[in-house]
């Protein structure tokens, strides 16, 4: 007798993700992506994979960013995103497709914070902009830390204009052009750089110089040398290591770039804001669709999660068809939407027919003898939000003639204003064919 539908056009969600590349090549970049509300990590790594063009040689690994370091690896394919909230600040990592069982380096930064002003404290190393990863194979010595350390910081180089030179000589450097592409470095600032981890006992020095890198344990840390081990065994899969930058390095780099990232949905609080309108047929439609079950859906788990016939796990799909009409059909619009972590009430406009609303294409069994055409006489409205709101009801009273109940009040209303955001119930008779 009646069908609830879900609003589709409410069903998405809009979310912004920052790609960091470890090519030492590309700069960062933003990147807005569409996903399901109800969709998991692995929706989301796809929707960015194509945004970003990632190659089939390289994988994404997602983190939360929190007070300057990596707060949480979201690693998980089958994670909610309805985990994630809209002021959280998420990067993602291009990685090639190595061997797991190379550690993975995390980089994050400090700098040395001088305070001012009459007893200010000691100055301090403080950390700033976003942490740096990459996967090392065959990490032995400090010399591989401190080079792939600068190649990610290669697109990160201040433009030569914009930097006064410390070295004399003739030497200058290339920077990142429009395209965020480094043809090539060959100043003597980062000519350790492109020489690799094994340039010499001149380029550890100004190594030294201008980075200390310490690696970070329970107890302690302590500062990787060029030419020391590290140490690691087979079983390390994560090697934190902060990075002290000197003033001079400061200087160098566009830290900005380094620093800056946009939250995963950001409000435009003085833009107009425009009334989202969809139509009845595309509540229908989104009612009828195919809909893939997640892992937590008791029905997978308990019948579908093994196939008799191919002898594998497979995922179960559900679909809901129309098989005969009523008399009388309700429709009800799922405007309270409700999940382990959220509830909301959706204002969206639905645009519903009020003389002709024909389900014909949408029934699977068809009675030659009952119409599939109907007539709305009332609707249900709701104002308001989650914690409360007021109903009022529109009904026909026969030849057109449209009046609104509210409370104990009773008048005529146009036809042109029935339909509305508010709308909630919608109430339909068959109409007989001539």
């Amino acid at each position: 007798m009646y069908l609830t539908l879900p609003l589709p056009s409410t069903t998405m969600r809009t979310m912004t993700l920052t790609v960091f590349s470890t090519d030492g090549i590309m700069l960062p970049m933003p990147f807005t992506i569409t996903v399901p509300k109800g969709g998991r990590l692995k929706d989301l790594i796809d929707s960015l994979s194509l945004a970003c063009s990632l190659k089939d040689d390289e994988t994404l690994l997602v983190a939360e960013i929190y007070k300057n370091q990596i707060f949480r690896l979201l690693d998980g394919p089958s994670d909610s995103v309805a985990l994630i909230r809209d002021d959280d600040k998420l990067v993602a990592y291009r990685l090639p497709k190595v061997s797991e069982t190379c550690p993975l380096v995390v980089f994050s930064h400090q700098q040395l914070e001088r305070p001012y002003g009459f007893g200010a404290m000691a100055p301090n190393w403080k950390l700033f902009g976003v942490p740096l990863i990459a996967r090392i194979e065959n990490l032995s010595s400090g010399s591989e830390i401190h080079y792939q350390f600068l190649k990610l910081l290669r697109p990160f180089l201040m433009p030569v204009e914009d930097v006064v030179n410390d070295y004399d000589g003739d030497e200058t450097r290339n920077t990142v052009n429009e395209n965020s592409k480094v043809e090539g470095i060959v100043s003597p600032l980062v000519s350790y750089c492109d020489a690799g981890p094994d340039s010499g006992e001149e380029n550890d020095v100004h190594l030294n110089a201008d980075f200390k890198f310490y690696l970070v344990d329970k107890p302690g840390s302590s500062e990787i040398k060029m030419n020391d081990p590290v140490p690691i065994s087979s079983l390390t899969k994560n090697l934190d290591v902060t990075v002290h930058w000197s003033d001079k390095m400061i200087e160098k780099y566009d830290t900005c770039l380094l620093s800056s990232l946009p939250e995963v949905f950001k409000p435009q609080l003085f833009a107009k804001r425009h009334e989202e309108s969809i139509s009845l047929y595309k509540c229908l439609e989104g009612f009828l669709q195919e809909e893939p079950l997640g892992p937590d859906d008791m029905w997978v788990m308990v019948i579908s999660r093994y196939c008799p016939r191919c002898k594998k796990h497979q995922q179960a799909i559900k679909k809901l068809d129309l098989w005969r009409l009523p008399e009388i059909l309700v429709i009800h619009l799922k405007r309270f939407s409700y999940s382990r972590f959220f509830k909301n009430k959706l204002e969206t406009y639905v645009d519903f027919p009020i003389h002709d609303l024909n389900l014909s294409n949408y029934i699977s069994h068809i009675d030659n003898q009952l119409s599939n055409c109907y007539q709305l006489y009332a609707v249900t409205n709701h104002y308001g939000g989650m914690g409360g709101g007021h109903y009022t009801a529109f009904i026909d009273h026969g030849h057109g003639r449209w009046y609104e109940f509210d409370d104990d009040r009773v008048f005529p209303i146009s036809e042109d204003r029935i339909k509305s955001s508010a709308a909630y119930v919608l109430f339909y008779r068959r109409v007989r064919e001539m």
